[in-house]
């Protein structure tokens, strides 16, 4: 799916790059998030798929950054109304974190 999302909302795949590179003149992957827009009317949205950080670049507030470049993306871009994502009931620590990024839970 992620090359459907590439090809279908390039945009909202965001990469975030280290600071040194690989040996071959490519960059470390720090962190990245994956989304799109969906719906119709007032719920017309962004959704994020996937946001990802690698274990060494966690607790430095990359995962912050890249869900407010993606809110961004979809205020300006999208023209959306909100944004959602999916969070596993069993996951505790994701759910906090985006609580402390001002998201709420919702149960469907």
């Amino acid at each position: 799916f992620y090359y459907h999302y590439m090809s279908r909302w390039p945009e909202a795949f965001m990469v975030a790059e280290g600071p040194g590179n690989n040996g071959d003149g490519s960059s470390e992957i720090m962190g990245y998030v994956l989304g799109k827009a969906e719906g119709e009317g007032k719920l017309w949205h962004g959704h994020v798929s996937a946001v990802t950080v690698a274990p060494s670049y966690r607790r430095l507030g990359l995962a912050k950054t890249l869900m407010d470049d993606f809110e961004d993306l979809c205020v300006n871009t999208y023209d959306a109304y909100f944004v959602d994502l999916f969070v596993r009931e069993t996951n505790r620590l994701a759910q906090e974190m985006y609580e402390k990024f001002g998201y709420s839970i919702c149960k469907s």
